[in-house]
């Protein structure tokens, strides 16, 4: 990789791999990173057609990619330290010679379009302990091409009788927008579940 990119041509990367990797040169060197796992019979079609951008990639990453072998096993969801990262506190929970990030968190992923998240509103319904939670979002694509994006719901209990992760994933939606096109996103959340019901 790295004598091809002395040549100083354009390079995309395309991985085909079964776990993370640690990739932090490619990452710094390299523009584009198609991320592809093991697919089928048809591959070779598929990656084409993002390659040549015949299909905007709209995939978010299912798995974090770490800086260093050394925070592996790294989740998203990962229960809180009892003594919580400071960089201005030399005994809080932190590495010493990189940061605590991963390279590529639980999540990500992006496409030839960009997206706008707007108007997001929180409304709750309910008593205390069987409260339902609507939340609302306007999604516009400020791209040129048509795509789909997938808007993610994360949720933290800051206050919780027991521990729970720092971040949890508790709903998604995947919407297709023409460029230009804005759609509101709604999510409904009650008692131990979560779920998108639509949008306009």
């Amino acid at each position: 990789m790295e004598e091809l990119h002395k040549t100083g041509k354009p390079i995309a990367v395309v991985l085909m791999n079964g776990r993370p990797l640690t990739i932090n040169w490619i990452d710094q060197h390299i523009s584009s990173i198609v991320e592809t796992w093991f697919l089928g019979t048809q591959a070779g079609n598929a990656i084409a057609d993002v390659l040549f951008g015949a299909y905007n990639p709209s995939g978010k990453l299912t798995v974090t990619f770490p800086q260093s072998v050394g925070q592996v096993p790294i989740f998203y969801n990962m229960k809180n330290t009892g003594r919580p990262r400071d960089p201005n506190n030399k005994y809080s929970s932190k590495y010493l010679d990189i940061s605590n990030e991963p390279l590529y968190p639980f999540g990500f992923g992006l496409s030839y379009s960009s997206f706008a998240y707007g108007d997001v509103a929180v409304s709750k319904k309910g008593s205390r302990d069987q409260s339902e939670l609507t939340v609302r979002c306007r999604l516009t694509n400020r791209g040129d091409m048509a795509g789909e994006e997938v808007v993610q719901l994360y949720v933290r209990d800051l206050v919780g009788s027991v521990t729970r992760p720092v971040k949890e994933l508790k709903g998604f939606q995947k919407s297709m927008l023409a460029s230009g096109e804005s759609k509101e996103v709604i999510l409904h959340c009650a008692p131990g579940t979560c779920h998108f019901i639509g949008g306009t």
